[in-house]
Parts: C-alpha cells; structure tokens; sequence
C-alpha cells in the first residue's frame, strides 16, 4: 500500500504543475517531508501560524481536489502544522476513536488556536473531552454566550480534532439559518429525499446558532427526529446558541429539555488579560509584522465586546500601516483606529437618543424606560426601544440589557419576540414603530 510520504509526494507534483513557479515556491518548495501519517491523516509542519493558516485558505481546496482526482486505495486528507503543535499532538494522547469527514469545517478553528482565560476556560475543558470521545463523555453539549465570543471556533474544533482521527465518518456543520432553509426548500419541492441525504448517518452533528430556528415549527420537528436518531446511536451533538436552552422562546419543550440532557457551558466577555493573549495570537496568525506591546494594550482597552471586534480592530492598523508604508507605532495605531473609537461614541449616544425618541412618542420620561416600572404605559415603549436596539443597530440581548441599565437577558428577549410578533397584526403597533424608526 502507498504511504503518506508517497501520498504527500504525488500531491506536490501536481501541484508544482498547477500553481505558477513563484506561488509554489512560497508554499511549498520546502514542504517536501511530512511529520508523520495517521489514521489517513497526513501532516506536514510549516515555520509558522501565519504560513499555515495562509495555505489553509488560499490552497486547501486544490489539495483536496488532487486528493479526490488521484483516487488513492484510501482515503486521505493533508494537515498543515506547526512544530508547537506537532509537539502538543504528540504529547496529548490519541484515542483510538471514529472520527469524520471534514465538511464545511474551518480547519484553522482548532483547540491550539483557541485562546483560553477565565471567562471559557470550563467551555475549553468541556469540548476537549467531548472531541476525545465523542457520544460517549456528555451528549448534547450545548455553548452559549454573545455574538463573537469563540462559539463556533470552539465547535469546530472538536470536529477538526475528530477528523485528524480518522477519515472515514461523516460530519456536519451547519448554521441553524442554512438547516431551515435546506428543509424549507425540501418541503416546497415535496421532496425530503436530497435532505435526508445531506443528514442521514450523521457521526458527529456541529449545530451552530440553535436560536434562530425560534418559532419554525415544522424545522424543529425534523430537528428533534435528527437529534433523537442521533442519540439513540450514541452519536455526538454539539449546538451553540446565544441564550441558555431553558431561555430559549419559541421552541418546543421537548427539544429545550433534551437541550438539557447533557451539560451546558456559557462563554463570556474576555477579560483585559485574556484580550491582550488573544491580540498576540492573532498577530502570529495575519501578519509577521512586529506589533508593539503598546500597541496591542491599547486596542485590548478600547475595544471590549468580543474576539471579532479585536480582530478587527488589528486588521485595519495592519492594514493602514501597509498602504501608508509606515511602522506601528501607538500614535500611528491611535490615528487608523480614531474613527472606531469614534463610532464606538457615536453609538452609545444613538442609543440614548433611540431611549429619548421613543420616551417621547409616548410621552413619558427616558428614566422610566431605564427604571423598573412595570405598568402597561411603561413596558411597551421599553419593549419598542429593545425590539429597535436590536433590529436597527443589531445588539445582542445582553448588550441591549447593557443599555437598558442591566435588564435581564430573559426579558429583552421576550420584550424583542413581543413587538416582533404584535407588529405582525396590530397596524397602529407597527406604524407607531416605523415613526419612531425614521425620527431615528
């Protein structure tokens, strides 16, 4: 039988022929050995983050289009590493698990490039069991927290970790929006033949954004027998939400309580410390520019919300300092980031002005909004400037909950689901809501 080395070798043959001599040269000139070759699997290690996560994206899918055209006597998949994680590979014990194929994973999501620190570290912890033996340690495994807190890179790499077991079961991921609409089509055509196809045998089930299924019916019941086939094989669920499943509206109580069959863990804010070791890492991974310390300290002050907003915040000084063909400096950092750090401003007072508008339209007062009054005349225009915040300027509940001087999670979800569904009916509802909205 051929061997990886062999495998590796036919796959930069072809793809010395495909690519132009500079971007072989690049890549892959040096990448003439691999590491080592298991279970199908067959890695190979580059000098950096930056290297790996660039081939990842830019030439992953020629690799494994050669792999499929060669029609090897097996299947294989190639793994691009670094020599840290080759070290953590081969001191972490391998369990001789099934693991799946790789659809539609984002193979840079995985535990190595997943910061850690006290707001999800139990998360972590959690998914590297349920990745080390899946359907057996805790099944469901439900995350929840805010938008770009590491939901989905912490679901995806449990099934990057399984795949690197083996190549042989089957994996999905798939965004709670994608699942309705390929069961909405399905139903429309009268045909479940192509869905059932997409889902049947499912090993390892990756469920991402389980709340926006809130109040499709039909979508959850073919989700609750998906998920009950799945449990009675032992087969592993994993679903990431942004609320804990026994706040999720709209749903039916069958699916919120095996939601709660297996264990639960929450994903918070990142602390300062933990924002800073994420910076350093992203700076491994988008550039081998040298960012200053200061620098980084800086945007791990200012910018606070989530691992996505961090990002981007590096991106755009990255990105300045190359079209301006200066250093990175903290007054150079200061001056690319000033309109975000503007915005940032600019929204906080939308959002006063968004209390103010609609205190206004119902003649009450901004503090009544903020205050925890209960009364008819208060609680509608409370729910309004929710349904807005959340609608206009796309806040998560627990940032609307911010705003609204620390209401609870469970009631701006309910106070958004309410307008959402009165405007539906009530007409002087929802014209009351568009006059507010162009005032805005």
């Amino acid at each position: 039988m051929i061997n990886g080395q062999e495998v590796w070798n036919t796959v930069r043959d072809k793809l010395k022929r495909k690519l132009s001599p500079q971007t072989f040269e690049q890549y892959f000139k040096d990448l003439d050995q691999i590491a080592y070759e298991e279970n199908g699997v067959i890695f190979i290690v580059v000098d950096s983050i930056f290297a790996r996560n660039n081939i990842n994206k830019l030439h992953i899918k020629n690799i494994e289009s050669i792999l499929d055209d060669c029609k090897f006597e097996r299947k294989y998949k190639i793994r691009f590493i670094t020599e840290d994680e080759k070290k953590s590979k081969e001191i972490k014990p391998r369990p001789a698990i099934t693991a799946l194929n790789n659809n539609n994973l984002n193979l840079n999501y995985t535990f190595e490039s997943f910061v850690t620190g006290e707001s999800n570290r139990n998360a972590f912890l959690t998914a590297s069991k349920v990745a080390e033996s899946p359907g057996v340690f805790v099944n469901p495994l439900y995350i929840f927290g805010g938008v770009g807190l590491g939901k989905t890179h912490l679901m995806q790499a449990i099934g990057n970790y399984i795949s690197d077991m083996n190549v042989n079961n089957k994996i999905v991921y798939v965004q709670a929006m994608d699942f309705l609409k390929d069961y909405t089509q399905a139903a429309q055509l009268n045909n479940l033949t192509l869905f059932n196809e997409k889902y049947d045998g499912t090993d390892v089930l990756l469920m991402d954004d389980i709340q926006m299924l809130t109040d499709k019916k039909g979508t959850q019941q073919q989700f609750f027998n998906l998920f009950q086939n799945m449990i009675d094989r032992s087969k592993q669920i994993v679903i990431t939400s942004d609320c804990p499943p026994n706040k999720l509206n709209g749903f039916m109580d069958r699916l919120t309580s095996r939601f709660q069959m297996g264990i639960q863990v929450n994903i918070n804010q990142p602390d300062f410390p933990q924002r800073l070791s994420i910076l350093k890492r992203k700076v491994a991974e988008l550039t081998q520019k040298p960012v200053p310390d200061d620098v980084l300290s800086y945007i791990a002050e200012v910018f606070t919300d989530n691992v996505r907003e961090l990002e981007g915040a590096l991106n755009r000084v990255n990105v300045y300092s190359d079209l301006m063909g200066q250093p990175i400096t903290l007054e150079f950092a200061k001056e690319a980031l000033d309109v975000l750090v503007k915005a940032r401003t600019t929204h906080e007072n939308a959002y006063e002005s968004c209390i103010s508008v609609v205190a206004n339209f119902y003649n009450i007062n901004s503090i009544d909004i903020l205050g925890a009054g209960r009364s008819a005349k208060i609680v509608l225009p409370r729910h309004i400037v929710m349904y807005i915040l959340k609608n206009k300027y796309n806040l998560t509940y627990q940032k609307i909950g911010a705003v609204l001087n620390g209401k609870d999670h469970t009631s701006v979800m309910h106070g958004c689901t309410r307008i959402e569904n009165e405007i539906k009916t009530n007409e002087e509802l929802k014209m009351a809501v568009e006059s507010i909205m162009k005032k805005l």
